[in-house]
């Protein structure tokens, strides 16, 4: 009897030892496919030099029959695109925005539909979820040919075990690296000073 007892506690040993090994590698596993969204959106950014809204004409080759298509989007629905074809669903909160950081955050709520790609955004509300937000910077570079900016971005981790995704919102943070020239005038996108950066 005391062998049987004996047994079925180390079974029980061994089952939650493999239960919570499996559960790291899928954390794991989940956390760095969230790094990979991430720094695409970062790529994003950079290319389109800022976060844009006006349609610009995009060019690239089909996966499927290697034909060049062109298409009219802009900056973030480039991000919305990317994110619904990567079955992003994760939700959080933005970043309180604070002056004297000289940050203001913008979320966006809605990356939209196959048939109608979001757009818009708006300053990030500290009681509101978004899929991503984003924060505008002036690099203030002194005596350049250009005005210089970056974009530090947030998005979210979501957590596949019910009780842990209610009360852990983990974030994934970046920071793009200096865009110069940039194209986002018409954004309306301002910066912790309160100016709204427009190209002269």
């Amino acid at each position: 009897m005391k062998n049987g007892i004996a047994n079925v506690w180390l079974l029980g040993l061994v089952i939650v030892f493999i239960a919570m090994f499996s559960a790291y590698i899928i954390i794991t596993i989940e956390y760095s496919k969230s790094f990979k969204i991430k720094n695409e959106v970062l790529t994003i950014i950079e290319k389109h030099k800022g976060i844009t809204t006006k349609d610009n004409h995009t060019s690239g080759t089909s996966l499927i029959n290697g034909e060049t298509i062109t298409t009219n989007v802009n900056g973030i629905q480039t991000i919305n695109l990317y994110l619904m074809g990567s079955n992003y669903t994760a939700k959080g909160k933005c970043p309180e925005t604070d002056r004297s950081k000289d940050n203001i955050w913008y979320g966006v709520s809605d990356l939209g539909s196959v048939d109608s790609i979001g757009n818009s955004f708006e300053k990030a509300q500290s009681n509101k979820k978004y899929y991503y937000c984003f924060a505008r910077y002036d690099a203030n570079l002194k005596g350049g040919k250009y005005k210089a900016i970056y974009y530090r971005v947030r998005l979210f981790y979501k957590f596949e075990v019910p009780v842990l995704s209610d009360f852990l919102s983990v974030r994934v943070d970046g920071l793009t690296d200096e865009i110069y020239d940039p194209q986002d005038e018409s954004a309306g996108i301002e910066t912790g000073n309160g100016k709204v950066y427009t190209i002269n």
